[in-house]
Order: structure tokens, then sequence, then C-alpha cells
């Protein structure tokens, strides 16, 4: 891989850039990469392609980067230049864009749709290619069939990504339901339907702890979840029918 010092007035942010028409520092992110320059080199290459016809290069990967730089007015900027182009480049500013913790679920969601409808074979591709896992994949792409009003819980942190892939494998009519439901009413029905973990209210409950870094704890545990399993029954069930049968024998 070749690093190449480029000026910085010869690049434009490329079409394939999926962050393109973003706006840049306005969110805490933009103004922490901003900082973080004003102080440091950077340590991470930009990603061009350099364009015969304008004879100027395009920005693949690294936009927050090259724009910081530019705001600090450094005339030049490291680069690897590239030919990947078209749904390529589009697909290699997906996955760099993807990584990135500052995305809500529901940006993740639909840059994971853009890689796979980017990039051949779909699914199966993007798995192989990225090494992502295809029921990751599948997971990701299931929370935007749901409909709008739960899409926007998720992004209103009402509902959390877990929850909301859990809600995609509900019956339709099940996902209307839970989209037109009051906020106040919603936490009790998640939790009837086993989305959300948790007891409804009216019920009585007892919390029992193990600390797996307990040799006592971890042994107790492993015996209560080898005989639950040979009952067939849940952990939590087993141990509810050992407590009624100790009772029992206490008449």
């Amino acid at each position: 891989m070749k690093i190449k010092n480029i000026p910085v007035d010869l690049i434009d942010v490329a079409d394939e850039n999926v962050r393109k028409n973003f706006s840049f520092g306005k969110d805490s992110s933009d103004q922490l990469m901003k900082e973080h320059l004003a102080k440091f080199e950077l340590l991470q290459p930009v990603v061009v392609r350099f364009d015969n016809f304008t004879k100027r290069y395009k920005l693949l990967i690294g936009r927050r980067r090259f724009l910081a730089l530019h705001n600090k007015g450094e005339k030049e900027i490291p680069a690897v230049i590239t030919k990947l182009k078209g749904a390529e480049a589009e697909a290699a500013s997906l996955f760099e864009n993807l990584i990135r913790k500052d995305l809500s679920p529901l940006e993740k969601a639909r840059m994971v749709k853009k890689l796979v409808e980017s990039t051949k074979s779909g699914i199966t591709g993007v798995s192989r290619l990225y090494g992502l896992p295809k029921s990751t994949i599948s997971e990701w792409l299931s929370i935007l069939t749901l409909p709008n009003q739960i899409q926007e819980k998720i992004e209103n942190c009402e509902i959390t990504l877990y929850e909301g892939i859990k809600i995609a494998r509900q019956p339709t009519e099940v996902q209307i339901n839970l989209a037109d439901i009051e906020p106040a009413a919603l936490k009790e029905e998640l939790i009837r339907l086993g989305i959300k973990r948790g007891a409804p209210k009216g019920l009585l409950t007892v919390r029992l702890v193990f600390n797996p870094s307990k040799e006592k704890d971890r042994i107790l545990w492993n015996s209560l979840e080898e005989k639950a399993k040979e009952k067939g029954y849940e952990v939590n069930d087993f141990v509810k029918e050992i407590i009624l049968n100790y009772l029992k024998k206490g008449k």
C-alpha cells in the first residue's frame, strides 16, 4: 500500500462516498475529530481515486478526516490512491462508515442495506467479503421492515436494537399493535410478549444472583442448569419447582 501526500485543494468528495451530503462540524464526533487533529498528526490516511477527466482526486474514504484537516488549513493530506469506483467504491465507503460507533441503529441498518445492494451475491457476498455473519446482516435488515412508528421508537431509544430485531420476528398484527401502543404501556406489552426482560406488573418476583467468579456459585449454577435441561425446564422454572417441592415437604 503506497501512501502519497496530496494537495487538499485537488480533492473532491466522490459521489460514491455515502456521507457526501452530510453536514460537517455540528455533531460531537465531528468536533472531537477537529480537536484531535488540531493537536495531533493524522495517523490513518484517506482513500482517493484519481479522475483522469477532471485531473482531480475523488475522496472515497475519510471524509471527516479530510474536512477536519481542510478546516485546519492544512495544504496536504496523506492518502492511499485506489482504482475502486462505482459499486465497489461505494461498498468500501459503506463498510468504513458501518464500523463507526456514533451511528444510530437505523443509520447502520440503512448502510447494511446499501452494502448488500451494492455487493455481488447480496447477503452472502457481504458476509464473505467483510466477515459479517449472514444472520447478523439479516437481523440488521429486518428492522427496516418494521412499521415507521416502531423505527421511530428505535431512533428515539424507546426500543433497543435488540428488541427491534425480536419485534421483526413477530406477526404483522403484533407489530402494528406495538406501533400504535401508548409509550406508558409499551414496556409492559414488550415484557408480556417476551421481547423485553422483566416481569409484568402484579407479579411477585424473587431474584437470585450467581457470581461465576466464585467457585461455589459456579458449581451450583452449572448443576441447576444441567438438572433443568434434563427435565426440559428453563432454570428459573426449575428453581421454582424446587422451592414448591421443599415447601410441600415442610407441611
